[in-house]
């Protein structure tokens, strides 16, 4: 099998860091965002560590698993009460397919979709009246990136990646006296950067 983009060896191992910024939520419908009685939940932005492992088909496609280690605070504003907020420690696992496209010497861009989970684990900050649980969130990923080649073992990944997700609970019941989150689905950016070793 022909080594990847002429890198010596299809496997690779990368390092890095990766910004998490929930850009928006997606609601059912116009009715729900103009509804008195519904709440509204945000997500502060937060800073994580990257391991990736990747294994390269020939030169112009590739799997990709990637997990990714950070702590974020999800805030509930339920309707006429104070806001609500649930500190979490997070792991996001993501597989993708990598699609790449023609490439030169020190620029080998590619597409990528997958999919995965990520596991919200609240720590012991938060204000709800009863307390969190662990929760765990299919997610949809997409997006695109370049590595750009250093040398035949060494590059640097620059990567955009969008991940849609519903917003967690932590197993609180909604709409009551302690409930907590709105059900919606999240868009999530995650742009980062990595140090590549191919082996």
């Amino acid at each position: 099998m022909a080594h990847a983009q002429g890198f010596l060896s299809n496997l690779s191992l990368g390092a890095g860091g990766q910004g998490i910024f929930p850009a928006s939520t997606f609601t059912r419908s116009l009715a729900i965002v103009n509804s008195p009685d519904v709440g509204t939940q945000a997500a502060s932005n937060s800073i994580g560590g990257l391991g990736d492992v990747r294994y390269d088909f020939g030169r112009h496609s590739a799997i990709d698993l990637s997990v990714t280690v950070n702590r974020s605070t999800q805030y509930y504003l339920p309707t006429g009460l104070f806001t609500e907020y649930v500190q979490s420690n997070n792991v996001e696992i993501i597989g993708s397919y990598i699609v790449r496209l023609p490439a030169k010497e020190h620029l080998k861009p590619y597409f990528l979709v997958g999919g995965g989970a990520v596991r919200f684990s609240p720590n012991n900050d938060f204000s709800t009246g009863l307390a969190p649980s662990s929760q765990m969130k299919p997610a949809f990923a997409y997006g695109f990136g370049t590595d750009l080649p250093l040398s035949d073992h060494w590059a640097v990944r620059l990567q955009y990646r969008g991940l849609v997700m519903g917003e967690p609970n932590f197993g609180l019941a909604v709409n009551n006296s302690n409930g907590f989150g709105t059900g919606l689905k999240m868009h999530v950016v995650e742009p980062s950067i990595a140090v590549i070793y191919h082996f």
